[in-house]
């Protein structure tokens, strides 16, 4: 099946302009969107989301895979006068992104949606409707969610709290738009001081488990069997705070981007979201 992409605008309540993907079978009407959230520096068009997206479709639903204000590491932003990007993000603005998103698909036509967020974009998916506890979202799809709130950062990397304490006196000390470089997983990545104590900081705000409780709407978690333990652990800790028929899934072999898995993981979502056809 031929599908219809269209490359989408859209602004944020803070008036920043956001894009994305809009998926759609060629002639198969819906009232429900699924809206992809991607991870830290990613962006719309890199997979697994982009795929995840096309491959649904070719299954007869609508997808959004959107950028967030934290797309690729440094971007431009502020009407192409601040620096953002992952870099600069604070978590609490993926409220703003999200609500653009779903605000611009209302406009649309589309009146139920399901969040499906990879790494960071799956934390995101659940504060978002653990906070806002919108009833248009149905369903949330977390993949991968990372444990790493400072409170089980530094119980896994001691060198960790260092760190944040460096971050901290960065900002008491009037500097915390300046850049640390810091280990994202295996990966090297960068934050300002104030970004990483945003996201990391001692107040653990980016702990899902109590969002998960206030989500009203099903949660379907999943994690490749290759990434580390806590990342299964904590699947499972959602899945038990979300309840409402929530489910755990484990793709076996499976690393933190999915490679020559996301077929599987296409079918696992695509199952799971026959609930919600009518």
């Amino acid at each position: 099946m031929t599908i219809q992409t269209q490359l989408c605008t859209f602004k944020t309540a803070d008036n920043e302009r956001l894009h994305g993907l809009l998926f759609t079978p060629p002639s198969d009407d819906s009232d429900m969107a699924l809206v992809f959230i991607h991870g830290v520096a990613m962006n719309f068009y890199l997979p697994p989301l982009a795929i995840f997206g096309q491959e649904l479709t070719q299954r007869r639903y609508h997808c959004f895979v959107i950028n967030t204000r934290g797309h690729d590491w440094i971007a431009r932003v502020g009407n192409l006068t601040k620096f953002g990007g992952s870099a600069y993000e604070n978590l609490e603005d993926c409220l703003f992104d999200l609500d653009g998103a779903l605000n611009y698909l209302e406009n649309r036509g589309y009146r139920r949606f399901v969040l499906i967020g990879h790494s960071l974009g799956a934390i995101k998916s659940i504060i978002y409707q653990g906070t806002r506890q919108r009833e248009d979202v149905v369903g949330i799809v977390s993949c991968s969610a990372p444990k790493q709130f400072y409170s089980e950062r530094i119980y896994r990397q001691p060198e960790f709290r260092e760190t944040i304490e460096r971050a901290e006196t960065m900002v008491a000390e009037g500097k915390g738009e300046e850049l640390l470089y810091v280990a994202v997983g295996a990966t090297p990545g960068v934050f300002s001081a104030r970004t990483h104590l945003d996201k990391y900081g001692k107040d653990d705000r980016n702990d899902c488990r109590p969002y998960a409780k206030r989500l009203g709407c099903p949660l379907l978690a999943i994690v490749g069997g290759a990434e580390p333990k806590f990342f299964h652990e904590y699947a499972q800790e959602l899945v038990a705070a979300a309840g409402n028929g929530s489910t755990y899934k484990l793709v076996d072999g499976g690393n933190h981007f999915y490679n020559r898995h996301t077929g599987r993981i296409v079918e696992i979502i695509h199952q799971w979201l026959a609930r919600f056809d009518r």
